[in-house]
């Protein structure tokens, strides 16, 4: 989760010119929040190595919250983040009877947008609960899945 997020940090400064004040790091205090029983997180390896990374969490509300996907550039193209997400929707569902899936991801990133509007999910303004400070949710795009 530290290489996705010094990945995202750094895609943002780029693209937008100046930094967010966010922590890269993902300590084990960090992680808490995507740990059982209201969470949990998920590593992708492919031949023993590791090449991708989620989280979900349960929201207040009920609904359940994908954290951190990321599928490291170097393997883009191969399915994994299908796959993964997939794989997270499952889980939601089953584990956490989640009957909404939410997310949130910088609008620099098109490759998800396109892989989330593929599994149903559609635009919806920022909710509550994201971590997204106010100030910057105009720079994300926010997303819902009711799952059948």
């Amino acid at each position: 989760m530290t290489e996705y997020m010094t990945w995202a940090l750094t895609t943002f400064e780029r693209t937008y010119g100046f930094a967010m004040a966010a922590d890269a790091q993902h300590t084990g205090a960090a992680l808490a929040p995507f740990r059982r029983p209201s969470g949990l997180i998920a590593l992708i390896e492919v031949e023993d190595v590791p090449v991708g990374v989620a989280a979900l969490r349960t929201q207040d509300d009920g609904a359940v919250e994908i954290k951190r996907m990321f599928v490291r550039p170097g393997q883009w193209g191969g399915h994994l983040g299908s796959q993964l997400l997939d794989w997270l929707l499952e889980r939601a569902c089953e584990e956490f009877g989640a009957r909404t899936v939410r997310l949130d991801t910088n609008r620099f990133m098109d490759r998800a947008h396109r892989l989330y509007e593929s599994r149903g999910f559609t635009e919806r303004p920022p909710y509550q609960g994201s971590e997204i400070p106010a100030e910057l949710q105009h720079l994300w795009r926010f997303y819902e899945l009711c799952p059948g």
